[in-house]
């Protein structure tokens, strides 16, 4: 599966640990039930790139109105309601919907979770994380007896003894996902729910309704192994951007658009049917509340009958802040769900958007862009002088408050581009957009210190990778390792010993290109990516070993490629495995010769090198291709358990010797 790639115009921001909109009084919601919500002051920052809050309702309502009436047109607002390229690139000329991908971008690998019921210390390494202790969302999650693995929309729970694999139980999920996690006896799924746009045919009048996503939160009790049970859902107003979960805490990051708006289009067309319709949306703008611009919740218990037991507007007025700078009519929120039930805790937000975040376990960082007006794009033009702000917010156990924001030029390549480290934040960025090559282009490496309210900028390596732009970054302790390429991959050492003095050591130009980096040792550095010719020409999948152990000087030592094939590691880190104490690396593969015919016999599957500072050996391929299918159901993840390899892919899992790759058990999903 190729990578898929979002662009995200509007600007950005916000993300917060938990909020509930803030209410001081209880709510009775449909279901009968009464909640109760705190509300939290937020100071007045005091940086002039610092967010700030909405001291009352009525000021987010006033603010919101008056830039919404600088951008309403005939059509709704622009780049939030439907312009007309827009719409045509909705519906084909025969009013089908035409499919749109969105993918998400974050990724991880974790540690096995514990349950109370479970040994914590058996030898498990389940799906790669960035940071030690801050869990990722991915497809599969082990805690060393429990396997729980999505495919499609079916959940299943998946028990290993030894060499033996056993199937548990199974539920099909109301939504189709890849985000899970295992908290104990309890699964949380994630995944944007479905949505369908109205056709034009059946719409009676010129006010179209097009469709708004939704975040569908669900949790799944396994206590029960052979008859896991939905137990409650929780739905939200936007997109799911991002998630994290320390000590049983869900940090869960949604992007939401306004809702509710009936907008008027023109009726025949022409100058006077525009100006009419335009007329008509603003006295839907003026007409508007507050809950048009912020997204609304429903929390509905499954156990014994269905009943929301909690609704309301997510976000509290004074838990909203906006920049300085107008950033959109997005909010990015930050929800903080409560750790023994599914329930919203809390939750703070900004009017921006965003699709970068990284947690430290301490704090959280979300970056965003400056808002740039949709039609530039439509005009074909290229924003300039673009900067990437980053919002952090500190998290505590049940919530997450605002701490500070700053800026850095360009735009960020993924979660791996920012890191926190002896109370700095190193962050990569290239000034051109991953979307937009051009021979101009450059990168740097920024390093930010929290002062006040203000995330300061202290530190600067610039003119990387010139007419390049980042293809991966990965910091360890004081040390930056960033690849760059265009023709050919230059890997750049930056020192980073005194944060407000970093420093080029040194660089190494080798063909092709390394997406994800893994360090090897102390000394080491592996790069999984694609090999090229020296026109830049991509050849298939490559891994590079790097000795870093003169900065000044790094040198490739060894290399493993595979004609015509690639990994999803290149695009998602949590396909990664390695096992520092033996060196075992897996990633999976797939493999198709320049006709795009499936070559040999095994066109799918897992690699398995021997990866060490000495070099890569190849151990071998594990294949799900058990019946022929293999190439369509392609593995697409690897844990390790008390010796032995698990892979995963959508048809099954299998249990093979960690040592000699023999198959020792096999679970079919079909």
């Amino acid at each position: 599966m190729k990578r898929i790639v979002t662009i995200t115009v509007a600007a950005a921001l916000a993300l917060s640990a938990c909020a509930l909109p803030a209410r001081s009084s209880g709510m009775t919601n449909a279901g009968g039930a009464t909640s109760t919500t705190s509300v939290v002051e937020t100071p007045h920052p005091s940086a002039a790139r610092a967010l700030m809050p909405f001291d009352a309702c009525d000021d987010l309502l006033d603010w919101t109105i008056d830039h919404a009436l600088d951008r309403v047109g005939p059509y709704g607002l622009n780049g939030y309601g439907m312009e007309p390229w827009m719409v045509n690139e909705m519906f084909s000329a025969d009013g089908d919907q035409l499919v749109r991908e969105f993918a998400v971008e974050e990724t991880t690998t974790t540690a096995a979770a514990s349950g109370a019921a479970f040994d914590a210390s058996k030898d498990v390494i389940g799906t790669n994380l960035q940071e030690a202790g801050v869990d990722e969302a991915d497809l599969a999650k082990t805690d060393g007896e429990r396997i729980v693995v999505i495919a499609g929309s079916i959940l299943h729970v998946v028990t290993i003894d030894g060499d033996e694999l056993t199937l548990e139980g199974s539920i099909e999920l109301p939504f189709w996902t890849q985000n899970l996690f295992l908290d104990g006896d309890r699964v949380i799924a994630i995944a944007n729910d479905s949505y369908d746009a109205i056709p034009f045919g059946e719409v009676e009048s010129n006010s179209m309704q097009f469709p708004t996503p939704i975040v569908m939160v669900a949790e799944i009790d396994i206590s029960d192994l052979d008859d896991p049970e939905l137990t409650r859902t929780l739905r939200i107003d936007g997109r799911y951007v991002s998630s994290r979960m320390v000590d049983g805490a869900v940090r869960l990051v949604v992007s939401s658009s306004p809702t509710g708006f009936a907008w008027s289009y023109p009726e025949g067309g022409g100058l006077r049917a525009e100006r009419e319709a335009e007329e008509k949306n603003r006295e839907i703008i003026k007409d508007s509340q507050v809950e048009n611009w912020l997204p609304y919740y429903i929390v509905t218990d499954l156990e014994g009958r269905d009943r929301v037991v909690d609704e309301g507007t997510l976000l509290a007025c004074g838990r909203t802040n906006r920049p300085e700078d107008f950033s959109g009519f997005t909010t990015l929120s930050l929800v903080t769900l409560e750790t023994s039930e599914l329930a919203v805790a809390d939750a703070t937000g900004v009017f921006a958007d965003g699709n970068i975040v990284y947690s430290s376990g301490d704090a959280t960082y979300v970056a965003t862009s400056k808002w740039i007006d949709p039609m530039m794009f439509a005009e074909g033009d290229r924003p300039v002088g673009q900067k990437t702000m980053i919002h952090t917010f500190d998290l505590s156990p049940r919530s997450a408050d605002y701490r500070a924001s700053g800026e850095v030029p360009g735009y960020m390549l993924s979660q791996w581009s920012m890191s926190e480290y002896d109370g700095y934040l190193r962050v990569a960025s290239t000034d051109a957009p991953e979307w937009w090559d051009g021979p101009e282009s450059e990168s740097m490496v920024t390093v930010l210190a929290t002062d006040g309210d203000e995330l300061e900028t202290v530190g600067t390596v610039d003119g990387l990778g010139r007419g390049e732009r980042i293809y991966s970054v990965r910091f360890f302790g004081d040390t930056g390792y960033v690849v760059t390429f265009r023709q050919v991959d230059p890997l750049y050492v930056i020192d980073l010993s005194n944060p407000e003095r970093p420093k080029l050591s040194g660089e190494l130009k080798i063909p092709g290109y390394s997406a994800y980096l893994h360090p090897i040792g102390d000394d080491a550095l592996l790069g999984v990516g694609q090999d090229a010719d020296d026109s830049g020409r991509i050849r298939g999948l490559q891994a590079s070993l790097f000795d870093v152990s003169d900065p000044a000087d790094p040198e490739r030592v060894d290399r493993f490629t595979m004609q015509g094939g690639h990994s999803e590691v290149e695009w998602d880190h949590h396909a990664f495995l390695h096992d520092p104490s033996t060196g075992m690396t897996v990633f999976p593969y797939e493999r198709w010769d320049d006709g795009l015919e499936k070559t040999e016999t095994s066109p799918t599957g897992a690699l398995v090198l021997t990866v060490t500072e000495d070099g890569i050996r190849e151990a071998g391929v594990v294949s799900h291709d058990v019946d022929g299918s293999a190439w369509w159901a392609p593995i697409r993840r690897s844990l390790l358990i008390n010796g032995r390899l698990v892979t995963v892919s959508e048809i099954g899992l299998m249990v093979s010797d960690a040592k000699t790759l023999t198959t020792l058990d096999w679970v079919d999903l079909r």
